[in-house]
């Protein structure tokens, strides 16, 4: 039910209380004066049964709504979702970000259309065009993004409720994901490729990150914050003391053998810098990263690949699973490594399972 039009002398007949017809058309239309000013609205129908139910349904949301605010429009209510959520965390307003980006850009309907015009067929075409491209996760993310910004329009009275409520398809379950881990040779092949990119200003930056996430096993966001008074090379047990993005819980990572030259070539380049010096001169290294595999003709590797790639490293190495599990700052005694990453060290993971049976003999 959308769409209002005025009804003009001679063309509408009043059929019953509040309920006009129009001579030509046939069609239904509600006419109803609210605080002295008069509301008309299309009932979008020339069957009478049906308009009397939307026009009962109209006038009962009449006094639900607020009349200052219910000509809002499609593009003024996404600058109220911005400004609503730009208090939020930096990885909630990227994402936020990119779909507001990509809604704004293929919204078929344009941005000046009312809020209260916008049917729930127009919201499930929008999701369709894009639902062969993309995975169950970020659908589901589309439709978040959908249902924050039309439950600021319920809160604020332009429409009465939501029509992501009604939504053909509300979630996806989401997908098994295909995890794919660099072997070190791949590991170190892509790092040698990105530090010989000559034309790049960043080159030298991108690989000594990347790398770092690859040797330390650390998420991109942890790396990104690093500074040097966390970096211990001297006491009984040097390694790094890591702050948890998501939790701000530190955790202990050791001093692996394989990552100490690289620090200890980090910390010559770097000179004289004081311990709240940042240790790395970027915080993102994912296009460098999918440039270089992409050159290679390997997987399109990701930064937390990387860091999955030490996890590969310590665990065909023999380490006992609770003390990576420690390593990689997690409290749960080695499950997520169990059941998440050793999925893709084949036959490591198979080697694993048969020597510990093999203390059963």
């Amino acid at each position: 039910m959308s769409g209002t039009k005025s009804p003009s002398a001679g063309e509408y007949v009043n059929v019953a209380s509040n309920l006009y017809r129009h001579s030509k058309s046939g069609r239904y239309y509600g006419v109803k004066k609210v605080g002295g000013k008069r509301k008309e609205r299309s009932l979008q129908t020339s069957d009478r049964a049906l308009a009397e139910r939307r026009l009962k349904e109209w006038l009962a949301n009449l006094s639900k709504l607020d009349s200052e605010v219910e000509k809002t429009t499609l593009r003024q209510l996404l600058e109220r979702f911005e400004k609503v959520y730009m208090g939020k965390s930096e990885k909630t307003r990227e994402d936020n970000g990119y779909i507001l980006k990509r809604f704004r850009e293929t919204w078929p309907h344009g941005l000046n259309i009312q809020v209260r015009e916008i049917r729930v067929s127009y919201l499930d075409e929008w999701l369709a065009s894009f639902e062969a491209s993309i995975k169950h996760t970020t659908y589901n993310r589309y439709v978040g993004f959908l249902r924050q910004v039309f439950e600021i329009a319920v809160k604020d009275r332009i429409i009465v409720e939501s029509p992501v409520d009604s939504l053909a398809t509300k979630w996806k379950r989401p997908q098994p994901p295909k995890r794919v881990v660099p072997t070190v040779p791949q590991f170190e092949a892509i790092i040698a490729d990105i530090r010989g990119q000559k034309f790049t200003n960043h080159s030298k930056s991108s690989g000594d990150f990347l790398e770092f996430l690859g040797l330390a096993g650390l998420g991109q966001a942890e790396a990104a914050a690093l500074v040097w008074g966390d970096v211990d090379f001297d006491s009984a047990n040097p390694g790094l003391s890591i702050k948890r993005q998501k939790t701000h819980q530190r955790f202990h990572v050791p001093m692996y053998p394989h990552l100490r030259p690289f620090m200890e070539r980090m910390r010559k380049k770097a000179g004289k810098v004081s311990p709240g010096t940042k240790v790395f001169k970027i915080k993102d290294g994912k296009k460098a990263l999918s440039a270089g595999c992409k050159r290679l003709g390997l997987p399109a590797f990701s930064q937390r690949n990387l860091r999955q790639c030490l996890i590969r490293r310590l665990w065909e190495a023999g380490v006992d699973v609770k003390l990576i599990s420690k390593w990689q700052g997690h409290n749960d005694g080695g499950k997520l490594i169990l059941d998440t990453y050793t999925e893709v060290f084949g036959a490591q993971d198979r080697s694993y399972v048969a020597m510990q049976l093999a203390k059963l003999e």
